[in-house]
């Protein structure tokens, strides 16, 4: 059997605040050396840069802060170890940069039961330049599409600038099939676009007797998709 049959055909990418887990964190406005407004995560991803500011990220970079206080989405993380335990290719992309304790901010997940050795974790934050964050994700995003032959590439986050930029990707890789993911604060992920195809539903927590990836209960809202049409509403449940 050649090698890259046993390679992943799925790529999903998970955010971290958010989406994996509620911080308090605040993310800095600065101007002309001084700070002029600090930002929670939720606050953040819809911020715009103005000319001038640039964020400062030095509140993100404590480990014992994130370990100590991040809070567990409960739905997402048990969306997050699903797909660990299916193979498929899984990371998380974060506009933070590095910790100052690699292995404290592993372990916040870890002790959710997480395998992180089957993650890799790529940092937004340490790219260079006053690009906005969702330009950033695009970069890693399009590099990880480029090292592998995937056929899904799947997206959750709380930001809908991530998962514009995450879309526009479709066109640059047409044997592909993107499904982008919204997640609320409550750890609802609804659909925002996915390509012209059965829909792909995140896993449920199936029970026992179950076919995991079954979609469980659905029910509409009325925020629009990006194509127009209504987004499939869906609650994560249970375990995984």
């Amino acid at each position: 059997m050649r090698a890259n049959e046993f390679q992943p055909n799925k790529l999903v990418i998970f955010d971290i605040d958010d989406t994996l887990v509620h911080t308090q964190t605040k993310v800095h406005v600065v101007k002309d050396g001084r700070v002029i407004k600090s930002l929670n995560s939720h606050d953040f991803t819809h911020y715009k840069l103005q000319p001038g500011e640039q964020f400062d990220f030095g509140d993100f970079a404590n480990a014992q802060e994130f370990f100590n206080n991040a809070k567990p989405i409960i739905p997402m993380l048990n969306q997050l170890k699903h797909d660990i335990s299916t193979g498929n290719k899984v990371v998380m992309v974060t506009a933070r940069a590095d910790f100052d304790d690699r292995e404290l901010f592993l372990d916040t997940f870890r002790k959710y039961g997480v395998n992180m050795a089957k993650v890799h974790v790529y940092r937004a934050g340490n790219m260079q330049g006053k690009m906005q964050t969702e330009e950033k994700k695009k970069i890693i995003i399009r590099e990880l599409l480029n090292n592998g032959n995937y056929t899904k590439a799947i997206m959750y986050d709380d930001a809908v600038p991530n998962l514009e930029s995450f879309v526009e990707l479709k066109d640059e890789y047409p044997h592909t099939k993107f499904y982008a993911w919204h997640v609320s604060l409550e750890g609802e992920a609804s659909e925002y676009h996915r390509t012209n195809e059965a829909k792909h539903y995140p896993f449920a927590g199936a029970s026992v007797g179950q076919k995991a990836g079954v979609p469980g209960q659905l029910r509409g809202n009325a925020k629009q998709r990006k194509d127009g049409k209504q987004p499939a509403h869906h609650k994560l449940v249970g375990g995984g």
